[in-house]
């Protein structure tokens, strides 16, 4: 084996596995005896969650003279063709939505959706895992923890049929909370949902070092050293009269982790995928980075450019992003990160302060265009052997924790890019939200007051595992509805949202808004 070859080897299982072949603690013992070439390419999910929201409608969404057509749903529910107008060297869709336009070009924009009117039918205020539907109520344990759909995709048969390629189920990019949970034994729903987040990486040479560092073009191999430490910890797990049944648990959860670097150690690269050369420099480096957007854009930059090979190659076909400028040190913008007081004192004052609005629009905007377009770019350069892109084989989307006031979740943003392999249809702007129930007062200009009912986030969640392929039998499991995630309401304490105009919560979200959630949500199936 070449020295480089080892040096590989070396830094994958430095990066993969090395701590995971240490028994974990078993209090018990303690205890006296008292895609490519001619085959389009698999599904790619992707998504990116940016914290506070608090957006105003009017520079997150489209004009509403872009909506021409009507659909009766549940309630009447609008769709217009999505297209950028042109201003010089940019292009927009919004004024958050805004990029070059040699970037958001037309045939880009057909590729894309922007929806509206998605709500989670509860008060979140401060999330984490919302956006991709473990409902956090203020950071905390939701009363009805539920895995998020990106766990669900990653062990499924049917996203990953084979794996002989698959480095990592998915992927996770986070600063302090993924807002992404999965089972307790990963891909055993029986065993509960884990109410710890999954943790992640910010490195670009440490992801570059877990995902493509020492791949194989040629048959995999078996690694015989973790085959014979998983035979030593069934032997323990199965032998020893002297464990308790919790601390079974933490072995079958341990065991599992090994089997799957061992698995992982036996990947061998697709044929025609060309890995590049590690990264001279890490994205790390860039830190301190506060009031400088440039350097907030560059370091997701350069995570993108590892994720968009690996997603080709397909050692992994999961990618979750999320974004927490606190941890991070990054608000892209001129304004740096001060512990709270970006939330406290620019994300609570968007939706009064003009000045303060103007610092949230430029945040998402520098995001939508450096980072979110990047890599949306990125995966559509890369063809599918068929006159198609990797994009068109991917559904790319970006969520935020809040609507367009912080903390509240009625009209939750949400933009995808890729068809998903032709089971979603793009280049909508869709307006799911119920005119007929508006919250506010009508001839108020504030924002507190542009606040309607619309379809439950859950049918968009839904709507995203039945365009990876994921069938129903895998995640419709509620009692109280057909479709993905709990079936959450407004507690009286927030009645007032809908008393206010005579009507409840049960209304608005009725059985009947409830009922569709298994179905593809409207204009994209």
């Amino acid at each position: 084996m070449s020295h480089d070859k080892q040096m590989n080897r070396r830094l994958f299982l430095r990066g993969a596995g090395g701590a995971m072949l240490a028994l974990p603690l078993l209090p018990s013992l303690f205890v006296s005896s008292k895609a490519l070439a001619a085959v389009p390419p698999p599904k790619v999910f992707v998504h990116m969650r940016t914290g506070h929201g608090g957006v105003t409608l009017a520079n997150m969404y489209p004009a509403d003279a872009t909506l021409t057509q009507t659909l009766t749903y549940t309630h009447p529910v609008r769709r217009g063709a999505l297209a950028a107008k042109v201003n010089g060297a940019t292009a927009s869709l919004s004024p958050v939505l805004s990029a070059p336009s040699s970037m958001l070009t037309p045939s880009l924009v057909a590729k894309m959706n922007v929806l509206r009117g998605l709500d989670i039918p509860t008060m979140m205020a401060h999330n984490f895992g919302g956006a991709l539907g473990y409902y956090d109520d203020d950071k905390g344990v939701p009363s009805k923890p539920r895995a998020t759909i990106d766990q669900i995709m990653a062990y499924s048969p049917a996203f990953y049929p084979d794996l002989s390629s698959v480095r990592k189920r998915s992927v996770i990019i986070e600063g302090s909370n993924s807002g992404s949970h999965g089972y307790n034994t990963p891909g055993d729903p029986t065993s509960g949902v884990d109410t710890n987040a999954i943790g992640g990486t910010e490195s670009a040479q440490g992801l570059f070092d877990s995902l493509l560092a020492g791949i194989s073009s040629g048959p995999a191999t078996r690694p015989p050293l973790v085959d014979r430490l998983l035979e030593s910890y069934k032997r323990l797990r199965n032998s020893n009269k002297r464990l308790s049944q919790e601390d079974k648990l933490r072995l079958d959860q341990h065991i599992d982790k090994v089997a799957e670097l061992q698995r992982r150690l036996g990947t061998s690269l697709p044929a025609g995928c060309t890995v590049p050369t590690r990264p001279s420099t890490n994205n790390l480096s860039l830190r301190p980075m506060d009031g400088d957007p440039a350097k907030n854009v560059q370091f997701f930059q350069m995570l993108n450019d590892v994720l968009a090979v690996a997603a080709n190659c397909g050692v992994t076909r999961i990618i979750t992003l999320a974004i927490d400028e606190n941890n991070q040190g990054l608000t892209f913008t001129n304004r740096a990160a001060q512990g709270e007081d970006w939330h406290n004192n620019v994300a609570h004052a968007a939706h009064t302060d003009p000045a303060m609005q103007e610092l949230v629009k430029q945040s998402h905007q520098v995001f939508f265009q450096g980072v979110y377009l990047d890599l949306v770019s990125k995966l559509n350069s890369y063809g599918d052997g068929q006159g198609g892109t990797l994009l068109d084989h991917s559904l790319v989307a970006w969520g935020q924790e809040s609507g367009n006031i912080t903390h509240y979740a009625f009209s939750m943003p949400v933009v995808t890019a890729g068809g998903a392999g032709g089971k979603i249809k793009t280049g909508s702007y869709c307006d799911y939200r119920n005119l007929t129930m508006h919250l506010g007062n009508p001839s108020s200009s504030t924002e507190d007051d542009k606040l309607w009912p619309g379809l439950t986030y859950n049918q968009w969640l839904g709507t995203a595992l039945q365009a990876m392929d994921i069938p129903p039998s895998e995640w419709a499991t509620e009692t109280d509805h057909p479709g993905y995630g709990a079936r959450v309401t407004y507690t009286s304490q927030y009645a007032y949202f809908f008393t206010n105009k005579g009507f409840t919560a049960d209304e608005a979200y009725s059985d009947a808004v409830w009922e569709k959630s298994a179905e593809i949500l409207p204009f994209l199936g």
